[in-house]
This record gives C-alpha cells, structure tokens and sequence, in this order.
C-alpha cells in the first residue's frame, strides 16, 4: 500500500536525524492512521529495539529494522488491521521498496513475536527502561532525582496525546473560538487556559488566520509566573519560535526585543507573530551567552535551549536524539546565557529561567550555580513541572530578582 511507503519515508528520515517527527508530519499532512503509526513507532522505539535484540541473532538493515517496528506496532495496537493484514502489509511494503530478499526474514520474524512477546529485563531499572520505552541513562537518572516510585509513575502514566491550543486575544475572545469549535464540530476538552483536541483540517481554517495558535498550557504558565506589567521592558533571549513573546504581549503592552542566534530562528519568530497580529515586537540576531546588553531591562526571558525531556511525552523522537553526554554541554551553555544576560536586568527586575525539561542539572543546578555566582541576585521561585497524563507537561520555571 502507498499509506505504508509513505509512513516508511517519513520514519526513515526521522531515523536518519534529517526531520524531526512533527515537523515531517506537519508538512505531510499525514492523515490520522499515518500520524498514529508514526508517532506510535518513535514512543515504542526503546522496546522494540530490545525486542529485535532478543528475536534477531545480527542487527538486520536500518531498513529492515524500521520496517520490522512498522509490523510490531500494527500487531500491538491497531485494532483496524489484523494480524495477517498487518505482516501482509509489511511484506508488501519491502517488495515496493526493492527488498523482496528479505521478505521471508521479516515474516518468520513477526510471526515469532506474535506468537509470544520476550520476557522483560529482571533488573528494575532496564525493565522500567524497555516497559516504559524511555532509555535507560533517563530512567537511572529519574530514579535518581527523583525516587523510584514518583519516576515509575510519571514515565508509566498513560500518553496524553491531544494538543493544547489557545485563543487569540486580539482577534477573538476564548468564549468566541469555543463556539467556532463547536460549530466547526471539533471535540475538545477545556483546560485552565485553553483547550486540548486532536489536530484535525477542521482546525486549519483557525489557525491560518490567526484566531488561535498550539502552545503548551504550561508554558502559559510560566509567562503568567513573571508577571509583566504595562510599560515594562522586555528581553527575550531566545525567543524562537516566539510563543512566550507574543503571549506576554497579549496579556500586558510590553516592550519586547526578542533575540536569535540563527537567522531561520530568527524568521519563526517574525512569522509566528504576523500569523497572530502582532506587530509591536523588536528583533535582533545575536548570541544572548556574549552580546552586551545595557542594565535597563525589567524582564529578562531566559527560556534556554534544552533537552526538551519535559516534552518527550508529546515528542517521542527526542529520546531518538538526546545522548547522556548531551546533558553537560547543554547546561554549561544554560548558565553562559542565564549569566549574561543577567547585566541586563535593572534593580529591582526579574529574571524568568525556564526550560521545557525534567533534569535537575539542567534546572536547579543552574540556577544554583548562577546565585553562588551572583550575589547581586535572589531566588523568588523555583518549580518543577511534571508530565501528569492529563495533558500537562515537563517544564522548569525559576524566576530570579535583581537585588542591588
């Protein structure tokens, strides 16, 4: 079937670090069985690479593996394919891709893991590890963090899968997008700032025109805990894709400069904020770690680049490209960003230090080594989201005053 070429392609360039899953899904359009089967494949990655560890003597091809990852999880979980269609679809899919060589390997292969699944890894850690298909370095570092029973729970709790979305207060009122939605027959469920739904076309028509844009309730969250007033002076260090900004700016009329290192970052932003109507923002391309910026700032945004863990939960191929020695670069980079740019906070303004991951080194570590650092700062807050299957998400937020 061309359904399962087509989820192939997409799942052979993810594999390949040369998409990211949403992304190739967005600017395929995928339809929902392609979407499940995508995203499906990535949150199982971690079990079935030990399953075909167990069922296979050598590591076959990359594309024999990703095909085999295809059949398992039509055999797992998709109730509108049976059994027999599901291996007939995998086998048919090798022949369109040139591999008709290896079809007797993949049939014998799925037909012995229908039969029986392997047994689990007895030591606690690798089975939480292959059950709950997170690697096994962020589960030891979990247990570690933050005990074994709080890390079973939140890695074993259920996918929530919707998105979560809000309404734009310059174009319509949250009471106004409920009725579009309704009209537009959208299923959805209400949150404290916004709403969850499956994305759907139905959605399109609202999106394009800018009456709402998808943006995680806890990110809300954290723009909501700074407080920005009328008036204030607001830098945004790394602003892409410019959620944060343009959210802070709905909610108070703000000046905001909104910094990128990377011109295409830099142009997210700019189109994120013409889609939404926002016109009030000021951008510049720099390095926020070394760009000298003046001491007259009331708000310093410091939502630095990340592991993203917080959000693996909604983005599966984040386990497929963070490594254990990722962490250290990443928060050295972390606390050049947070130091600098805390020159440019006047007496008696804020720092907000966010980030969207569930890693003590990458958050209180931090922080903590930046107020040692500086003794011209304190602590306000500091609070850890944690992924709660309802539709809440990893997220970090500490928010720091400038005191003389």
């Amino acid at each position: 079937m061309k359904e399962d070429l087509y989820i192939y392609d997409i799942l052979s360039d993810i594999y390949k670090c040369d998409s990211y899953g949403e992304r190739a899904l967005n600017r395929s359009r995928a339809n929902a069985f392609v979407t499940r089967l995508v995203y499906g494949v990535l949150e199982r990655d971690v079990y079935y690479e030990y399953v075909i560890g167990k069922l296979v003597g050598k590591r076959p091809k990359p594309y024999a593996v990703i095909l085999l990852k295809m059949g398992f999880y039509m055999l797992d979980h998709m109730d509108s394919v049976p059994d027999y269609a599901a291996v007939n679809r995998i086998l048919s899919c090798a022949e369109s891709l040139g591999k008709g060589a290896i079809k007797g390997f993949l049939n014998a292969v799925l037909h012995k893991y229908r039969s029986a699944r392997p047994e689990l890894p007895k030591a606690p850690a690798e089975k939480l590890s292959v059950s709950a298909s997170v690697p096994l370095w962020i589960v030891n570092k979990y247990i570690a963090q933050y005990g074994w029973q709080r890390a079973e729970e939140f890695l074993t709790m259920p996918r929530f899968t919707k998105q979560h979305f809000r309404h734009n207060a310059r174009r319509i009122t949250h009471e106004g997008l409920k009725k579009l939605l309704d009209k537009a027959g959208v299923e959805y469920i209400e949150s404290e700032l916004g709403f969850f739904a499956d994305w759907g076309e139905e959605l399109r028509p609202m999106f394009d025109d800018g009456l709402m844009t998808m943006q995680s309730q806890t990110s809300m969250k954290c723009c909501l805990i700074v407080g920005v007033k009328d008036g204030d002076k607001v830098l945004d260090a790394c602003s892409a894709p410019g959620g944060k900004a343009v959210y802070i700016r709905e909610c108070a009329n703000a000046d905001i400069l909104c910094c990128e290192i990377h011109e295409h970052r830099l142009e997210l932003i700019k189109n994120y904020a013409e889609r939404m109507g926002e016109k009030g923002l000021e951008y510049r391309l720099c390095d926020s770690a070394a760009e000298k910026f003046p001491p007259v700032y009331d708000v310093v945004l410091c939502d630095v680049p990340c592991s993203g863990l917080g959000v693996a939960f909604s983005k599966p191929d984040i386990y497929l490209r963070r490594k254990k020695e990722d962490v250290k670069a990443l928060a050295d980079r972390q606390f050049e960003i947070l130091f600098n740019t805390s020159n440019a906070v006047k007496r008696g303004g804020k720092i907000l230090y966010s980030t969207c991951t569930t890693l003590k080194e990458e958050n209180f570590d931090v922080v903590s080594a930046f107020l040692s650092a500086n003794r011209n700062f304190e602590l306000i807050s500091s609070t850890q989201f944690l992924p709660d299957g309802k539709g809440e998400e990893g997220f970090y937020a500490a928010l720091i005053g400038r005191v003389s």
